[in-house]
């Protein structure tokens, strides 16, 4: 009996001691460590704009598109159907107006923030496309690119400096990187803890962590196109239109697919990722295509 009660003594504890490690192992992981990865492209719908977009981004919060017109310099909300939904600011020096586009982006809250590059000012709106606020960045001579982190945090690229600034709520600087080894960005996204950089004048693509450090750089076989991000995962597109994803922290990217075996001379300008789906954009098209997951 004393060794059947010191087994299954034994047996217990040892239970104990893997669950345990089990629960340290796992609470490490997040939501994106754990979502299955996609593994292939399939070709969905097309859905034609009413302009020739500059740059396209994608609004989660009122599940439409935000468009920068590339002839009138203005941005318009856009939904699934092609259909313009709003007009979002207008020229001017006035409050609520920007004199040029250089680049915007959208938070999880519909919030829409415009860098204008002439007057060195943050122009915000709501999801309305009503004007919120504007401020001027701090030691930000030359504003080029911006994006928004889950906090709320700002990105903005200084072309002046060749720095990348990361601004809190509050407006002040939290910290600021790549004075030394950016060359020509042309795009920041984010997903959870992890910034990401398209550098096309390295043809590289830098992983920012949270606090301006770098995590690591992937550089292409091919030209770098343009790269876009979900929260769990981060895609790039290169010349010859491969597609390629990888977990926020993965260096590792793997081919997902290639967008010209669907579309015979396609020439894409950009690409964003929004649910479970990508949008390759070319002129007025914007190409969906569905992710397969595993």
């Amino acid at each position: 009996m004393d060794n059947r009660l010191n087994s299954n003594f034994i047996l217990h504890k040892t239970l104990l001691v893997i669950l345990s490690l089990w629960i340290l192992s796992c609470s490490g992981l997040t939501i994106s460590d754990t979502k299955p990865l996609p593994k292939g492209l399939v070709y969905k719908s097309q859905i034609h704009l009413p302009v020739q977009p500059k740059k396209i981004r994608y609004c989660s919060f009122t599940n439409s598109f935000i468009v920068l017109d590339n002839l009138k310099n203005v941005l318009y909300r856009i939904d699934g159907n092609g259909k313009i939904l709003q007009r979002i600011g207008e020229f001017g020096f006035d409050e609520g107006q920007f004199v040029h586009i250089s680049d915007f982006t959208v938070d999880s809250f519909g919030n829409v923030y415009v860098v204008d590059d002439v007057t060195n000012v943050i122009v915000q709106f709501d999801d309305f496309g009503q004007y919120v606020n504007s401020f001027t960045p701090m030691e930000v001579t030359e504003p080029e690119l911006i994006a928004v982190q889950d906090t709320g945090e700002l990105l903005i690229y200084d072309s002046f400096s060749n720095q990348v600034f990361c601004f809190t709520k509050e407006n002040s600087i939290r910290f600021k990187f790549g004075k030394y080894y950016l060359n020509d960005p042309q795009k920041i996204c984010t997903t959870l803890e992890v910034n990401y950089i398209s550098d096309t004048g390295e043809n590289s693509i830098f992983l920012i962590d949270n606090f301006g450090g770098m995590l690591h750089e992937i550089s292409p076989s091919n030209a770098l196109l343009d790269i876009t991000s979900t929260k769990n995962f981060y895609y790039y597109l290169d010349n010859e239109t491969n597609v390629y994803v990888a977990r926020r922290m993965s260096f590792e990217p793997l081919l997902l697919g290639t967008i010209s075996d669907f579309i015979k001379n396609i020439k894409p300008t950009s690409f964003i990722a929004f649910g479970s789906a990508l949008g390759i954009l070319e002129s007025n098209k914007l190409h969906v295509f569905q992710l397969i997951a595993n």
